[in-house]
């Protein structure tokens, strides 16, 4: 029978990016998400639907682009490749020692070799690991050690997958796939295989050794012999990227893509078509049943991972497969996945000899397809709607509606690596445009600085095209660090809410001023503008932009917030009708702008269990960003309260969070003049961040933040006390010497507060916070900003 729904997978919070199978026999499975985590999933005692056995997060709560599992000396551990380029190791427990749901394993070994994203992983029995990156090499790995590295590729390496132990094969987004020979001290290329006109992005050993399957950028899923160089055959159906490819026990494949389908293959031919509800299907993977089956699971942009099942006794409720088939009829398809077409050419009803209204479902019995999968659009009710053949049942099922716009999580592909935008820009006329690429959680000003060193382009260009990036994504951030990484909720897990909406595009502070909309290569040009040329700056100081932390997720506060409320019924601790009403109001404010009671809310806030206020402070954190919460009188020492920031410090997860996102709040307030205002008359917090450094904690980069706005603040002549500000960067100098976003808006203060006031410091102090910068100085921007202010 073909393949139908089985259930769905809620862990993640973010895209989930890869799918790993440790042992094709054994049900379990493993994913990795954007959302900096990892989860070992397996089959429940009782019920259908999977649960999550264990959960790990990267080190630096960076996104996990890749895992897997490897044995160790009768040990299984199991490994996570993060976008920073490190490769990390769990010890996984065994089942009567299970971690518990709230503890949170540390890694065993964190292996640093990569330069950029470690995006594709695999091991052997023997427990060798294989690792590739962006930055177009192959490590691998011995004993948890680097063994050798392998190079060769020209651009991005996509994929790795081990050929018993003494071959690997590794892909490439440089349309290439080579086999080596494996040996102790090295490896040799043996066979390059062709067959792919763009970058290649999964491969896949068939299980009876004798090939492998691929597939890319180009649509294609190939199927190889290892001892030919060309595919013995070459399967197209999928209209977009295929970011993966798995293979099946009977000899064919099931891949996934940026169309929004999974497609299973036999080595001849498209057998089934599965399209999903959301755009991208990052990974698909096959998986072993308890029953002795197996299931095909899919990844999504859309955090979730869905099973499907052959098996008609594992699959889901007839129910739940017509509300499977509803969210896919409903799904918005751009033209990129169905070509282009023009509205007035295309039949109506009468075409698929139907009258009259379709049923709720829509499965039309009409002429036969050509080939499962095939597409076929028509107009109905003033739409444009997509029907897919389903060769398996004979019909032809209604897939979604068919829209202009790419899809907002579409990602675009330079030189085989993805970015979320990349631009056109001229630099002059009769020039052809120079790209520039960029990712929203990515600092611009790095972003501006490879853009201009690798076009051989001024140095002092860099301002217009960080002002270019940020006119043209909506005004992400200053930069990335810590605080541009995910914040873990610890209290709820994988299905957590997290104050602020970390994670997102603004997570890292967004700049205040209204930006223009998104433009695909359109915008002001940084160096040519509308019709002139730019003036060139000498540097970045004084920066003059409040940073703030705008993201943020109404729902799923709203949700946590009512969970933990009704943990404290039974104590008489939760809200009372009247506050209940405050909240309401609250919500409604956000959604409308209408008004509230901006001291009511304080009061309930300041009133609630400290265990349980943190969603309540985040919500005070967006309500800092204008008035009247802004323009509450003494809002920053209320703020702090929230945190219980005047009582001695002790190292708890509520004290912690509390801090973090109270700060965030104190921060917010500079992006109103109501709330400069409030700022302005609570100067003294300069005073008040000068904690011991344990107490900051996660919150440093706010720390940061919060002293560069008050820097700016003085630029722009407000009353600020140059001596205690010039205090406080000392104190965040002589205390944080990695965190390279902490140690840059640290940095921009002190620039700032030396354009404006260095007459009236102690010299002695100036001179040793340039020197503490100068030494803090490893990135090239730090080496740049640290040159600059030393010139002042």
């Amino acid at each position: 029978m073909p393949y139908s729904f089985a259930f769905t997978l809620h862990g993640h919070s973010a895209d989930v990016r890869s799918l790993s199978v440790p042992h094709g026999d054994v049900p379990l499975l493993l994913s990795a998400s954007r959302d900096g985590s990892a989860l070992v999933w397996g089959p429940p005692a009782q019920g259908r639907e999977w649960d999550v056995k264990l959960r790990v997060e990267e080190l630096e709560k960076r996104f996990v682009s890749c895992v897997a599992m490897v044995r160790h000396q009768g040990e299984a551990y199991l490994l996570i490749g993060s976008s920073s380029g490190l490769l990390s190791s769990f010890r996984l427990p065994s089942t009567a020692s299970a971690t518990a749901p709230d503890e949170l394993p540390s890694p065993v070994h964190t292996l640093i070799e990569h330069r950029q994203n470690l995006c594709c992983i695999d091991t052997s029995p023997g427990g060798l690991i294989a690792t590739g990156s962006w930055d177009k090499m192959v490590v691998v790995w011995r004993d948890f050690k680097k063994a050798f590295t392998i190079e060769g590729h020209q651009q991005a390496v996509w994929a790795v997958k081990f050929v018993g132990e003494d071959k690997l094969l590794t892909a490439s987004a440089d349309k290439t796939i080579t086999l080596h020979s494996l040996s102790a001290t090295g490896a040799k290329p043996i066979r390059s295989y062709t067959g792919h006109s763009d970058c290649v992005r999964g491969l896949a050993v068939r299980p009876d050794g004798s090939g492998f399957w691929s597939c890319g950028n180009d649509a294609r899923v190939n199927l190889y012999a290892f001892d030919r160089a060309a595919p013995v055959r070459t399967l197209e159906g999928h209209t977009s990227f295929v970011y993966a490819v798995a293979a099946l026990k009977d000899g064919g494949a099931v891949s996934s893509g940026e169309d929004g389908t999974v497609r299973v293959w036999s080595e001849t031919q498209l057998v089934q078509t599965m399209p999903h509800p959301s755009i991208s299907l990052w990974s698909v993977a096959v998986v072993s049943s308890p029953t002795g089956g197996h299931y095909i699971a899919s990844s999504s942009s859309d955090s979730t991972i869905r099973f499907f099942t052959d098996d008609e006794t594992l699959a889901a409720p007839q129910a739940e497969k017509d509300q499977w088939d509803k969210d896919v009829a409903e799904r918005r398809l751009d033209k990129s996945q169905v070509g282009d077409v023009r509205h007035s050419d295309l039949p109506g009803m009468e075409a698929l000899g139907r009258e009259g209204k379709l049923p709720p479902f829509p499965k039309i019995y009409l002429t036969t397809g050509k080939s499962d999968g095939q597409v076929i659009m028509i107009k109905h009710n003033d739409k444009v709607e997509a029907y897919q053949w389903v060769g398996a049942e004979r019909t032809w099922q209604q897939i979604g509606q068919v829209v202009d716009a790419i899809g907002s999580g579409r990602k675009q592909l330079f030189e085989g690596k993805e970015w979320d935008y990349v631009f056109d820009v001229d630099v002059a006329e009769g020039m052809p445009p120079l790209k520039l690429p960029y990712n929203v959680t990515e600092n611009p000003w790095n972003a501006a600085q490879r853009f201009l060193e690798r076009n051989e382009l001024p140095p002092g260009y860099a301002d217009e095209v960080v002002e270019f990036i940020h006119k043209n994504t909506g005004g992400v951030q200053l930069g990335t660090g810590a605080e541009q990484q995910q914040y873990v909720d610890p209290y709820t897990g994988a299905s957590r809410y997290t104050g602020g909406g970390v994670g997102g595009p603004n997570a890292g502070g967004s700049r205040t001023q209204p930006s223009a909309a998104v433009q695909y290569g359109g915008g002001s040009d940084p160096f040519t503008g509308s019709s002139k040329a730019p003036t060139k700056k000498a540097g970045i100081l004084p920066v003059k932009t409040y940073l703030s932390f705008k993201t943020f997720n109404l729902q799923a506060a709203r949700t946590k917030i009512g969970q933990l409320d009704d943990e404290l019924k039974s104590s008489g601790a939760a809200f009372t009708p009247d506050e209940q009403k405050v909240l309401d109001a609250i919500y409604t404010h956000i959604e409308r702008k209408t008004a509230y009671d901006a001291q009511a809310f304080m009061d309930l806030v300041l009133r609630y269990p400290e265990a349980q206020r943190f969603p309540l402070i985040d919500l005070a954190r967006v309500l800092a960003l204008s008035p009247p919460l802004a323009a509450l009188p003494s809002v920053p020492s209320l703020l702090l309260q929230s945190a219980n920031w005047s009582e001695p410090y002790t190292p708890t997860k509520a004290r912690d969070t509390n801090t973090l996102l109270a700060l965030r709040a104190v921060a917010n307030l500079f992006s109103s003049k109501e709330g400069l205002k409030q700022a302005e008359e609570a100067a003294g917090v300069l005073i008040e961040l000068r904690r011991e450094w344990v107490e900051v904690g996660k919150a440093k980069v706010v720390v940061a933040t919060i002293t560069l706005n008050y820097s700016i603040l003085l630029v722009e002549g407000g009353k600020v006390d140059p001596s205690d500000l010039l205090n406080t960067i000392l104190h965040i100098f002589d205390n944080e010497t990695t965190d390279a976003e902490t140690l840059y808006r640290t940095g921009v203060a002190l620039g700032n507060l030396l354009t404006k006031a260095a007459g009236e410091l102690a010299v002695g102090d100036v001179a040793r916070a340039k020197a503490l910068l100068d030494a803090r100085a490893g990135e090239k921007r730090l080496k740049d900003l640290a040159a600059e202010v030393a010139a002042i």
